[in-house]
């Protein structure tokens, strides 16, 4: 009886232990938390483009007469994030072909400006001017894009940008007089017959310019793989004003440059 009673005790007292260690639910581990892909939705493009834009007439680079077009190129790359289906953005920086023009041409003028001889009786002289002209450009615009639906993978898009030109303007136009530096001793007759006297004609320019630049576009993606879209499509570019000497007077005259490209250029979704 004696010996009963002490293990009944430690019965009693291993109860409340047991019912600790087995009534209370195993935590087990945690739930992994969800994975945030860095890269959904961003793209990467690149594109090429063909574009006629308007200048001041540069054969031989005569800036101030009437407007020329010329043939020009681009190439572009840049980064977007596409926020639904409806609507995306980029960041595109474009670099325009090289212009180099150099050329000559001849102005009628007339010896002896100082004292010139009575209306309607000059003498005749020929001045030539000489021009070299280079411009540099690069484009950096941030657009905006409304996808207008797709069907059988191809999608219709309208959009617009805007940003900022740069543009490295290196320019010299020199003149002669029968064959010697053209200086005080000849001036241009005017339609009016008005003597025009500038001195010393030679000029030159280099100077580095920032213009503000929008565009609108319009275009089609065709798709490719899962990532990869074909873009083709038509941009609009106002570039602002450039400033450019004249061969015909020596002084400058400013005209604002506008493109019409065709683009064509590959989208690349990144996740």
């Amino acid at each position: 009886m004696i010996g009963v009673l002490p293990l009944a005790g430690l019965c009693a007292l291993a109860e409340p232990a047991a019912g600790a260690d087995f009534g209370q639910p195993y935590p087990g581990l945690a739930a992994p938390a969800p994975l945030v892909e860095f890269a959904s939705n961003w793209y990467v493009r690149g594109d090429l483009a063909y574009a006629q834009e308007t200048f001041p007439n540069i054969s031989p680079f005569t800036f101030g007469s009437s407007p020329s077009v010329l043939n020009t190129f681009s190439a572009g790359i840049g980064m977007g994030y596409k926020v639904n289906n409806w609507f995306r953005t980029d960041l595109i920086l474009d670099y325009r072909s090289q212009i180099h023009a150099i050329g000559s041409g001849a102005a009628n003028c007339f010896t002896n400006v100082t004292n010139p001889p009575p209306q309607g009786n000059p003498v005749p002289a020929t001045c030539i001017g000489h021009s070299d002209s280079e411009i540099r450009r690069w484009d950096l615009l941030a657009n905006g894009y409304l996808d207008l639906g797709t069907w059988d993978g191809f999608t219709p898009y309208i959009g617009a940008g805007a940003g900022v030109t740069w543009a490295q303007i290196n320019q010299s136009v020199n003149f002669t007089l029968n064959g010697f530096p053209c200086q005080a001793s000849c001036g241009f007759i005017t339609n009016g017959g008005n003597v025009v006297t500038f001195g010393n004609f030679d000029r030159s320019q280099s100077n580095v310019t920032y213009r503000f630049a929008w565009a609108a576009m319009a275009g089609v993606a065709i798709a490719m793989t899962d990532h990869a879209q074909l873009d083709v499509g038509y941009r609009f570019l106002d570039l602002g004003p450039i400033t450019g000497i004249s061969p015909v007077t020596g002084t400058t005259v400013t005209q604002r440059i506008r493109a019409n490209e065709v683009r064509a250029g590959v989208r690349y979704m990144i996740d």
